[in-house]
Protein backbone atom coordinates (compact mmCIF):
# COMPACT_ATOMS: atom_id res chain seq x y z
CA UNK A 1 0.00 0.00 0.00
CA UNK A 2 2.88 2.35 0.81
CA UNK A 3 4.41 1.74 -2.64
CA UNK A 4 1.11 2.66 -4.30
CA UNK A 5 0.84 5.81 -2.16
CA UNK A 6 4.46 6.76 -2.96
CA UNK A 7 3.84 6.23 -6.68
CA UNK A 8 0.74 8.43 -6.59
CA UNK A 9 2.67 11.14 -4.71
CA UNK A 10 5.51 11.08 -7.24
CA UNK A 11 3.00 11.32 -10.10
CA UNK A 12 1.21 14.23 -8.39
CA UNK A 13 4.47 16.14 -7.84
CA UNK A 14 5.53 15.52 -11.44
CA UNK A 15 2.17 16.76 -12.71
CA UNK A 16 2.19 19.90 -10.57
CA UNK A 17 5.79 20.84 -11.25
CA UNK A 18 5.42 20.42 -15.02
CA UNK A 19 3.90 23.91 -15.30
CA UNK A 20 6.67 25.50 -13.28
CA UNK A 21 9.31 24.83 -15.91
CA UNK A 22 9.48 27.49 -18.62
CA UNK A 23 8.77 25.89 -21.97
CA UNK A 24 9.11 27.16 -25.51
CA UNK A 25 6.72 26.10 -28.23
CA UNK A 26 8.59 24.70 -31.21
CA UNK A 27 6.83 24.56 -34.57
CA UNK A 28 8.22 22.37 -37.35
CA UNK A 29 7.00 23.52 -40.75
CA UNK A 30 7.52 21.09 -43.65
CA UNK A 31 9.11 22.80 -46.63
CA UNK A 32 10.96 21.69 -49.75
CA UNK A 33 14.57 22.67 -50.29
CA UNK A 34 16.41 22.54 -53.60
CA UNK A 35 19.36 20.19 -53.13
CA UNK A 36 20.74 20.03 -56.65
CA UNK A 37 19.95 19.30 -60.28
CA UNK A 38 19.98 16.17 -62.39
CA UNK A 39 20.91 16.63 -66.03
CA UNK A 40 19.32 14.20 -68.49
CA UNK A 41 20.32 14.05 -72.09
CA UNK A 42 17.40 13.24 -74.35
CA UNK A 43 17.28 13.51 -78.10
CA UNK A 44 15.07 16.27 -79.41
CA UNK A 45 14.74 14.92 -82.95
CA UNK A 46 15.40 11.57 -84.59
CA UNK A 47 15.20 11.00 -88.31
CA UNK A 48 14.04 7.60 -89.58
CA UNK A 49 15.47 8.01 -93.03
CA UNK A 50 18.78 6.85 -94.36
CA UNK A 51 20.64 9.58 -92.49
CA UNK A 52 19.92 9.73 -88.78
CA UNK A 53 20.71 12.93 -86.92
CA UNK A 54 20.25 13.15 -83.17
CA UNK A 55 20.13 16.63 -81.70
CA UNK A 56 20.80 16.26 -78.01
CA UNK A 57 19.30 18.74 -75.64
CA UNK A 58 20.12 18.70 -71.93
CA UNK A 59 17.09 18.51 -69.67
CA UNK A 60 17.63 19.84 -66.16
CA UNK A 61 15.25 18.61 -63.49
CA UNK A 62 15.59 19.92 -59.94
CA UNK A 63 16.11 17.58 -57.01
CA UNK A 64 13.92 18.52 -54.06
CA UNK A 65 14.30 17.20 -50.56
CA UNK A 66 12.20 17.66 -47.48
CA UNK A 67 13.64 20.20 -45.07
CA UNK A 68 12.38 21.09 -41.64
CA UNK A 69 11.97 24.74 -40.76
CA UNK A 70 12.03 25.18 -36.99
CA UNK A 71 10.42 28.19 -35.35
CA UNK A 72 10.72 28.81 -31.62
CA UNK A 73 8.02 30.95 -30.06
CA UNK A 74 9.04 32.57 -26.80
CA UNK A 75 7.44 35.13 -24.53
CA UNK A 76 7.83 38.75 -25.68
CA UNK A 77 10.29 40.93 -23.82
CA UNK A 78 8.51 43.48 -21.65
CA UNK A 79 10.46 46.68 -20.99
CA UNK A 80 10.85 47.71 -17.36
CA UNK A 81 9.23 51.05 -16.52
CA UNK A 82 10.86 52.97 -13.69
CA UNK A 83 8.88 55.33 -11.48
CA UNK A 84 9.54 59.08 -11.56
CA UNK A 85 11.84 60.37 -8.81
CA UNK A 86 10.11 61.62 -5.68
CA UNK A 87 10.63 65.30 -4.79
CA UNK A 88 11.24 65.51 -1.05
CA UNK A 89 11.18 69.31 -0.58
CA UNK A 90 8.60 71.00 -2.79
CA UNK A 91 7.90 74.72 -2.21
CA UNK A 92 4.35 75.58 -1.24
CA UNK A 93 2.87 78.06 -3.71
CA UNK A 94 -0.56 79.67 -3.30
CA UNK A 95 -2.43 81.53 -5.99
CA UNK A 96 -4.32 83.74 -3.50
CA UNK A 97 -3.36 84.95 -0.04
CA UNK A 98 -4.72 82.98 2.86
CA UNK A 99 -7.34 84.89 4.91
CA UNK A 100 -7.05 84.03 8.60
CA UNK A 101 -10.06 86.05 9.76
CA UNK A 102 -13.10 86.95 7.70
CA UNK A 103 -14.78 90.34 8.34
CA UNK A 104 -18.21 90.15 9.88
CA UNK A 105 -20.86 91.96 7.80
Amino acid sequence: MFKYFALVCVFAVATVSAGLIETHHVVHEPVLAKVGSVVHSAPSAVSHQSITQVHSKAVVSPVLAHAVKTTVHSAPVVPVVHAAPVVHAAPVVHAAPVVHAAPVV
